[in-house]
């Protein structure tokens, strides 16, 4: 379970939870009969103040790199067919309330869906009275906050619901800088049918806001701070209602998400901030405390939590603290740090318009692509180079051998692009019959072929425009696609199958082989001209055998395989990583991954052993006990002898008398009656 790494499905797991809360809490919202401000005159687009310059647009998404990521990365799928169904947009500001990226339904406003656009102004100044410049005057206050109907200043809006909820960055302490209270870093804007929606939006944007918080503290403490999630139930450690914690390695608290703030500040029973007391219900407004240094810097002693076993957890390893004064029936997640690549972002507007094509590079390494990164030097530069391609608009071949991870690279950068809101098409060049591979890259009109779908078909290319296609295995592809596919590349337009009217697409294009495509042009197997236009820039994935990152990286994919299986992470002892250490790995990371898979299966205990690897060429009968260790062979006492078979051990109470009298020494009692341990197990629990 890491810090942020949270799927945008956690919203809807969590709106019902939530949105009563969020909702009854912040019922202050402007009325419909409420007198508009004094900017009431009907607002046009073609106003100056309306839009902001283009190089202004592209210092502001500089600047905001890193929070545009981080919310890409929380509104990718569920919220998005979310908004889709409920026809509305969301919309991401920065402080000053210019939008910087929009999702959804971006033409709600028809002839002027440009307010909808990056570069339109939200301030009231600009745009009248509406949600998100509410809540930008007075963002602590007024976190959540919902405009409706006829509340709007302008014309285009009337009619409409506008709901907004403040993006704070998470209070902070650190030794050198001391405390820093959570300043307010966007708003994100929701503009939808009042009567579609009701009162489900802010409920969705608090539950969305409190998400990307939690994801902003995970990547700005994660790299050198120890994080600790608490929640009363377990199975939602990793939801956006769980309070979140940073500890530095001396056990102190440095960071704390708002809900996080809201326990501790409980749990000392201290007083509600001034800025809650006329609304003592409303804790989601108190964003941040007035009394912070009671809070944070504090060790974690101040709450009766002893830190030294809580630093000595293993990844995601959880606890339960139903004994503890304070936390009563609280569950713990400790995530150890992690790496951090970072690029420095500049700190002043560009002076020059030659800077603005550089503006949409990522200023930051986003969490997908940092948890490629295990502390294999290699890795760490493929992820540093993947940071600085991500939103370069140029074509990438991903080469290296099977299994190495080339599509699991794919679907980080994706998630860390700008583009992550839009569809991700994976085609596998090698799987498709060459008769059927133009009808599904191309499309195809009605009667094209024989056995064609009557209605025609979209082709895969279509399918990808606004967003990313990547072609795996592209040095399998037919030599006549490939020349269809360079003209599509050149003219950016593609024609079904059968005819028809040419359509424009736009992708960003990532292409993946095992083969060394220099060499298949060289024996004319694959077109020159191709090669050069895929290969804008080109990355070589190292195999798992040249990484020296294997111990951290079965621990990142035992921690996702248990999270997937919803069962505990074993204990990882230092021999299970040793043996894994020591092999090739002609597989890769696939084999690696399946290994894993095997060995949870076989594990039926509280510990992962080498007995449970189970390697390419293994019997897997021989591997039905595992050895026990050299403390435990010192300390086993004398073998009895004339040990009774499995036969003549007939019921539990035997067998329990049998371990009894080897010192309960599992292992060797299944090795003297040659069964397995988890033979044995079953016969020991039999009535």
């Amino acid at each position: 379970m890491t810090a942020r790494h949270h799927s945008a499905s956690h919203v809807d797991n969590h709106v019902d939870n939530h949105v009563d809360n969020h909702v009854d809490n912040h019922t202050a919202t402007t009325p419909a009969h409420s007198t508009p401000h004094p900017a009431a005159a009907p607002l046009a687009l073609q106003h100056s103040s309306l839009v902001c310059p283009p190089e202004e647009l592209v210092w502001r998404q500089r600047q905001a790199a890193s929070l545009m990521a981080t919310v890409a990365s929380a509104v990718v799928g569920h919220t998005l067919n979310l908004l889709d169904h409920w026809q509305a947009c969301l919309v991401l500001t920065d402080r000053d309330g210019v939008v910087l990226a929009s999702y959804g339904h971006q033409q709600l406003l028809g002839n002027e869906a440009a307010l909808l656009h990056p570069g339109a102004r939200w301030r009231e100044e600009s745009l009248g009275h509406n949600a998100i410049a509410e809540t930008l005057n007075a963002p602590r206050a007024n976190r959540l906050a919902r405009i409706a109907l006829e509340a709007h200043d302008a014309e285009c809006l009337k009619g409409l619901a506008s709901a907004s909820a403040a993006l704070l960055a998470p209070a902070s302490w650190s030794a050198s800088r001391g405390l820093t209270p959570g300043a307010c870093e966007g708003c994100l804007g929701l503009i939808c049918d009042p009567y579609r929606v009701r009162q489900y939006s802010l409920g969705m944007l608090g539950v969305l806001a409190d998400d990307i918080e939690q994801r902003r503290l995970g990547e700005a403490h994660g790299h050198d701070h120890h994080l600790l999630r608490l929640h009363l139930n377990r199975s939602q450690l990793d939801s956006p209602s769980a309070a979140l914690l940073a500890v530095t390695p001396q056990g102190q608290v440095a960071a704390a998400s708002r809900r996080g703030l809201q326990l501790l500040a409980a749990h000392l029973e201290l007083p509600p901030s001034p800025g809650c007391a006329e609304r003592p219900a409303d804790n989601d407004s108190c964003a941040t405390r007035d009394d912070l240094h009671l809070l944070l810097g504090q060790p974690l002693a101040r709450w009766q939590l002893d830190w030294a076993p809580l630093a000595r957890l293993d990844d995601a390893e959880c606890l339960m603290l139903s004994q503890h004064p304070h936390f009563t029936g609280y569950t713990l997640c400790s995530v150890l740090p992690r790496p951090r690549i970072q690029a420095r972002a500049p700190a002043s507007p560009p002076t020059d318009e030659r800077a603005g094509p550089l503006a949409t590079q990522a200023a930051a390494c986003h969490p997908s692509l940092a948890r490629l990164h295990h502390g294999d030097a290699g890795w760490a530069r493929v992820c540093e180079l993947l940071a600085r391609l991500v939103n370069a608009h140029l074509p990438l071949l991903l080469q290296g051998e099977t299994g190495v991870g080339k599509e699991e690279v794919v679907k980080a950068l994706h998630q860390a692009s700008h583009r992550a809101h839009q569809p991700l098409v994976a085609i596998n060049c090698a799987a498709l019959p060459d008769e059927l591979v133009e009808a599904e890259l191309f499309g195809y009109r009605r009667g094209a072929f024989t056995g064609a779908d009557p209605a025609g078909r979209e082709g895969r290319l279509i399918e990808a425009n606004g967003g990313r296609l990547f072609l795996d295995e592209i040095g399998d592809m037919p030599l006549h696609v490939q020349a269809r596919l360079l003209r599509v590349l050149q003219e950016r337009e593609v024609t079904p199958l059968g005819g028809g009217k040419p359509q424009r697409v736009d992708f960003e294009l990532v292409a993946a082989t095992h083969q060394p495509l220099s060499e298949l042009v060289k024996a004319g197997r694959f077109r020159a001209d191709l090669y050069y236009r895929l290969c804008g820039a080109s990355i070589t994935l190292p195999p798992l055998r040249e990484r020296h990152d294997i111990a951290g990286l079965s621990r990142a994919l035992l921690t996702r395989l248990c999270r997937e299986q919803q069962r505990e992470l074993p204990r990882i002892t230092p021999a299970f990583l040793d043996r894994l250490t020591r092999h090739d790995w002609p597989g890769n990371v696939r084999e690696l991954d399946n290994v894993l898979r095997l060995a949870l299966v076989l594990c039926d205990g509280p510990v992962l052993e080498p007995c449970h690897v189970i390697l390419a060429g293994d019997c897997l009968a021989s591997q039905n006990d595992c050895p026990a260790s050299e403390n435990e062979i010192a300390h086993q006492p004398s073998q009895p002898t004339g040990l009774p078979s499995l036969h003549d051990l007939s019921s539990a109470e035997e067998l329990q008398s049998a371990l009894d009298a080897l010192g309960g020494n599992v292992s060797r009692l299944a090795r003297e009656l040659g069964i397995s341990r988890t033979t044995l197990y079953k016969r020991l629990g039999a009535a």
